[in-house]
């Protein structure tokens, strides 16, 4: 009888050996194609939810990301939040819609499992300063702390830019 589940035992064993193996080599694939985007510069955010700096997570409509790309950001996000030095008229409803070129773009690996980008952006009389975490796995956390309007964060997915 022992016999009898010994051998189902090794090789169910064996089977989900197998299986874990596998899932790591598509788990690498997926971080060298995601630290690929992340250095070249060319992939897209789409955002899931935002979370304004004093109300709770909410979830956003489909559409919403930020693109980066040839050394520039288009930003097409949702915002909520209060504007202590704000210009007036146009200029100052842009909030978190613009497109512009990226300062001081830099990529870290802080931990094997994620990767840290940071950046600034000078938008006419708006700067914005992006943090973003973005996991292995494609989970992407975006920080935007804005001159003069209270700061935001998003959650979402990277992609490549076939995405568009």
């Amino acid at each position: 009888m022992k016999r009898f589940l010994l051998y189902p035992m090794l090789l169910l064993t064996l089977l989900l050996t197998a299986c874990g193996a596998g899932n790591k080599v598509v788990d690498q694939q997926r971080a060298e194609a995601i630290k690929s985007l992340l250095e070249s510069q060319q992939f897209v955010v789409m955002v899931g939810t935002m979370r304004p700096l004093s109300a709770p997570t909410v979830s956003v409509s489909q559409g919403h990301k930020m693109i980066v790309r040839d050394g520039m950001v288009t930003c097409a996000l949702p915002y909520a939040g209060t504007g202590q030095n704000v210009g007036y008229g146009a200029s100052g409803y842009k909030a978190m819609n613009f497109t512009s070129a990226i300062l001081d773009y830099k990529v870290e690996y802080p931990k094997a499992d994620r990767a840290r980008v940071t950046f600034r952006v000078e938008n006419g009389d708006d700067s914005y300063r992006i943090h973003m975490e973005v996991f292995m796995n494609g989970k992407t956390t975006i920080d935007i702390d804005p001159r003069g309007r209270d700061g935001i964060s998003y959650s979402g997915m990277i992609h490549g830019l076939e995405m568009l």
